[in-house]
């Protein structure tokens, strides 16, 4: 390149002096053509991109980023000795204080970070670093990168306790390899890394409502976070009037899980408050007490029970809901012997119901021995069925006899609405010359549905003490998705023992299989005490989802039912016209009052015409009872809900400091850890980094604005010349 164009050079000179010479030699024409060359050599040495750098030394001041948790954690007071009566947050903010900033080095100035400073930059009254509600150490970095291009160290000085956002350690680590090693993170960790002495009480599970007069089972968790065991008292009070209390001995480090059984005979909402008595010794007192709501009501659970011939696991069923106070059952039997459907009695139903909205008024639907045949259910009620379990949160519950009716269930649209696999090749069942038992599974012991008494212990004895059965459906698997209760004490197969206790979520709906016909067994010589009490808890189990909020053309339901502080709330609303149609509208508006007052507006979209469901999702981040209202989309109607949001918040008082993780910050973030009482050695490594360098400048002349301007003039001057010369 370098000889072509030294080439081009010579080549235009030569032209130059050539046109010179048959001019006569005149000099206006040697004018002329000296700046050609000129011209020529400039535009060829601008193609080889010519630029000029230069150093500029920076005159602006490092910035150090102090930034200081300000979260609920930073409440708990287990400071070392000298500061025994301070809390983590009064360390802190001492630490911003500390007059060997004063020393810090004229090139840099120290810039704390303004904790009501929203996440846009103004003022809201929010926190970058935390709240009551949780914090955020990785998101407080990563914002405080963005503001402060400058600065060369950042001081995050907290318990390292967070739990929104990111981890720290990787915007620490992703600040120093952004600038370069020119930005470091440093880190001041607050707190002890032990537990502090304390009794926790750690939950209470409050459902949302009961029924009047119908007993309800609370369970609660104590840890103990002494050393030594701890005898410790644990008070129900009922709108802070003592209701019932338990002793209870904790080893130390140990947790305790109780329930309290508890009920009211009058409808209404009641303040239900847990605690235990304060130890001297403790140092957390904020922990000891939690307070939730209950809304007690009226009940009358509708229940559908279709059956085949009158078996005695149906007779011995129907029975116990006609003697449910709070339960108002319709029976339909399919019974070949009948000169039609339906059965003697008011209780019973002449035929299948046909207008959908009548049977969508059923809470649960309970189908025995019976299958897709005639006289008994057809593909279309098979497929209403399903889209009342899914869509309208219909319980099902299948119990298949010795006839094996249920079999022909399985290609239609129900049979991927049963949560097991039955063999197809025994569709009668498995019959058992001496009688078999249940054997509770994990999940089982766990469960309200398998409590036939308030004692875990009791409860595992009376279900190995239940009367055996003879008979159980050939049950080959759970399927996916299914939750196994009970299995065959004795019989397996190769995916091991054989379920036959089983329930299974169905869109909003749920499904139990009970794969024995031989519940009524259980009332032998104790008459109705675990029979009456099983069944029960089965019906208000299922429908519990079903009946959260309900009006005359409108249901509203939420999952989870008790949502954990900042936990996504799924909403479900069921919207039938006056006249029992489903609502064609677009989307129904639910209101949302939170606990402190404030109003929101939530849009639950249409998801199914056909059954007028809508849905929404949201989260709710505050601690206590947000109050719902949906609206009618076409009419003047309204349903209201109470959603308790459970919690203390998700930054609590008394958890150790996470050393570990501000350590891990400053080490990947190019820093180092320093105790509170170390600002000094602090200062004095900031006061050691090496000045901010001087920044380059470059000239491109190639890509000048002045160099292009004085091309432009040349040519033109050129041509002028060339007319001056006489050579146009």
């Amino acid at each position: 390149m370098v000889l072509i164009s030294a080439a081009a050079i010579i080549a235009v000179i030569w032209f130059a002096l050539t046109a010179w010479r048959r001019s006569g030699r005149r000099w206006r024409v040697a004018v002329v053509e000296c700046l050609r060359v000129v011209l020529v050599t400039v535009a060829i040495v601008l193609l080889w991109q010519p630029e000029t750098t230069y150093h500029v030394d920076s005159d602006r001041k490092g910035e150090v980023v102090l930034l200081i948790d300000r979260s609920g954690s930073m409440q708990t007071r287990d400071v070392p000795s000298e500061f025994r009566s301070a809390s983590r947050q009064e360390i802190a903010d001492g630490i911003g204080e500390d007059a060997a900033w004063a020393r810090l080095d004229g090139r840099f100035k120290k810039v704390d970070v303004s904790l009501d400073e929203g996440r846009d930059g103004s003022s809201d009254g929010g926190s970058d670093l935390g709240s009551d509600l949780g914090s955020d150490l990785g998101g407080a970095l990563d914002r405080a990168a963005e503001r402060h291009e400058s600065a060369v160290a950042f001081v995050l000085v907290s318990d390292g306790d967070f739990n929104r956002g990111r981890s720290p350690v990787q915007a620490a680590a992703e600040i120093a390899a952004r600038s370069g090693g020119r930005a470091r993170v440093d880190s001041i960790p607050i707190g002890s890394a032990d537990r502090l002495p304390d009794i926790e009480l750690v939950s209470a599970d409050v459902p949302t409502f009961g029924v009047v007069g119908k007993p309800v089972r609370i369970p609660f968790t104590i840890r103990n976070w002494f050393s030594e065991t701890r005898e410790v008292t644990v008070s129900l009070l009922q709108d802070d009037r003592a209701a019932d209390a338990q002793t209870v001995s904790i080893r130390g480090g140990a947790r305790f899980d109780g329930a309290f059984v508890w009920q009211s005979d009058q409808a209404g909402t009641y303040a239900l408050t847990f605690q235990t008595p304060v130890i001297e010794s403790e140092m957390n007192q904020e922990n000891n007490r939690l307070s939730k709501t209950i809304e007690i009501r009226e009940e009358k659970l509708r229940v559908l029970v279709i059956e085949g011939i009158p078996r005695w696991e149906y007779r011995y069923l129907r029975n116990a809901l006609l003697r449910d106070p709070g339960i108002d059952v319709s029976c339909l039997l399919f019974h070949p012997q009948l000169p039609g459907m339906g059965g003697g009695g008011e209780d019973y139903l002449a035929s299948m119901p046909e207008d959908p909205a009548e049977l969508a008024s059923y809470d649960v639907i309970f189908l025995g021995d019976v299958g897709i045949a005639e006289g008994q259910l057809t593909v279309e009620q098979c497929r209403q069925i399903r889209g009342l379990v899914e869509q309208q949160a219909v319980g099902l519950v299948l119990m298949p006899g010795t006839r094996g009716q249920q079999a022909s269930l399985l290609p239609s649209e129900l049979g991927e609405l049963v949560p097991v696999v039955i063999d197809p090749a025994r569709p009668l069942g498995v019959g058992n010359g001496t009688p078999a038992s249940f054997a509770l599974t994990g999940a089982g012991r766990r469960s309200l549905l398998a409590a036939l008494d308030d004692d875990p212990q009791t409860n595992w004895a009376v279900w190995e003490s239940l009367p055996g059965f003879y008979w159980h459906a050939a049950v080959v698997r759970a399927k996916a998705g299914s939750e196994v209760l009970a299995v065959h004490a004795e019989a397996s197969n190769q995916y091991g023992r054989v379920p036959l206790l089983v329930t299974r979520p169905a869109g909003a709906g749920k499904v139990l299989f009970m794969g024995i016909d031989s519940v009524w067994r259980w009332r032998m010589g104790v008459e109705d005490q675990y029979h009456y009490r099983f069944w029960g808890q089965v019906i208000r189990w299922m429908a519990y989802q079903r009946n959260m909020a309900v009006g005359e053309t409108m249901r509203l339901s939420y999952r989870p039912d008790q949502p954990e502080i900042g936990e996504t709330v799924t909403l479900r609303a069921s919207v039938m016209t006056s006249d029992g149609t489903p609502s064609q509208a677009d989307a129904a508006m639910l209101e949302i009052v939170s606990p402190t007052g404030s109003n929101q507006s939530l849009r639950l979209q249409r998801e199914d015409s056909q059954w007028g469901v809508f849905t929404a999702q949201t989260q709710l981040d505050q601690y206590g009872v947000y109050a719902l209202t949906l609206r009618h989309p076409t009419e003047d109607s309204t349903v209201t809900a109470r959603v308790a949001v459970q919690g203390r918040g998700e930054e609590q008082v008394g958890r150790p400091a996470r050393r570990d993780i501000m350590m891990e910050v400053a080490k990947v973030g190019r820093g180092q850890t320093f105790a509170p009482d170390q600002i000094n050695q602090l200062v004095d490594q900031l006061n050691r980094l090496p000045p901010d360098p001087s920044t380059v400048r470059r000239i491109q002349w190639w890509n000048h604005p002045a160099v292009l301007s004085a091309m432009i003039a040349g040519l033109a001057l050129f041509w002028v010349g060339r007319k001056w010369a006489g050579g146009v």
